[in-house]
């Protein structure tokens, strides 16, 4: 059995369990974000960032409270998320059959996974924090549901391979029938000031909310954003379309690092849920 092992465990998050789930539960606590109440009748997915959860917790665990409010409990996650060491297939599945953390194991969906018939690729995954600082969340706000991962990491993250993505995502759901959920694991613009960063943000924002996909990844290249996660964003979009073309989409937190560690370079985090 291939067991994938923490990689920033101790890093981006605390290295014990008590320590883990403390920490989560002190963010939880602290509620920086008023939780409205909206009509939904299913969760799609999320746009999550993926920073230690010092700094980004904060935008992440509104996302997991609205399930939990909403007893919505996924038979698997779908985390979509970029690639920042360059390394592996330009599109790649994670080859494990578990993922460990202090928290403890969780399994990963091969048959889900085959389905989409996309590569495995171990070095693609290799030490990237992406999609593994999400985990934690999921482990602490859903601890008697269980639940299975699959980890797609693009290092293209073009529209076309978004599409394609998004084509082989909805493949997969349609063949196995299972209850699944795709998070897309991004963080905003990147060592700039908090002003500008909300500026500059806004052009990928306003597309994401009039859901066009196509012109996310335009917006990123016109106006040269450092958001490191935009494939993945628009890899969930063209996925919620194939699904209901009138998916809606609401912005539940906005922040940047330096909301804990004062700075004028910060790093912007964006959380969004789409759903019917």
């Amino acid at each position: 059995m291939k067991k994938r092992q923490a990689a920033v465990e101790g890093r981006f998050y605390p290295s014990t369990k008590s320590k883990i789930l403390a920490q989560i539960e002190e963010i939880d606590n602290e509620a920086r974000y008023e939780s409205e109440s909206f009509e939904i009748n299913q969760i799609l997915g999320a746009v999550l960032p993926h920073a230690g959860h010092l700094y980004s917790g904060h935008q992440t665990v509104p996302f997991f409270k609205l399930l939990r409010q909403h007893e919505i409990y996924p038979d698997t996650f779908v985390i979509v998320h970029p690639n920042h060491r360059g390394m592996g297939a330009p599109i790649a599945i994670d080859d494990s059959n578990v993922w460990v953390n202090a928290i403890g194991e969780v399994n990963t969906n091969h048959e889900f996974a085959r389905a989409m018939e996309l590569p495995f690729d171990h070095w693609a995954h290799a030490g990237e924090h992406s999609a593994e600082v999400i985990v934690p969340f999921i482990q602490y706000y859903l601890p008697d549901h269980p639940f299975s991962l699959v980890a797609v990491c693009m290092r293209d993250q073009s529209h076309e391979s978004a599409k394609l993505v998004a084509e082989r995502i909805e493949k997969a759901r349609r063949e196995s029938g299972q209850h699944i959920m795709v998070l897309s694991s991004c963080d905003f613009s990147h060592f700039i000031s908090p002003d500008i960063g909300v500026e500059r943000d806004q052009y990928v924002v306003n597309e994401i909310l009039s859901r066009s996909s196509a012109g996310v990844e335009r917006a990123v290249r016109e106006h040269n954003l450092s958001i490191c996660g935009y494939g993945p964003i628009m890899a969930l979009m063209e996925y919620a379309m194939s699904v209901d073309t009138h998916y809606k989409i609401k912005i539940l937190a906005r922040g940047h690092s330096g909301e804990v560690f004062r700075s004028n370079e910060v790093v912007d985090y964006i959380s969004m849920v789409i759903y019917q």
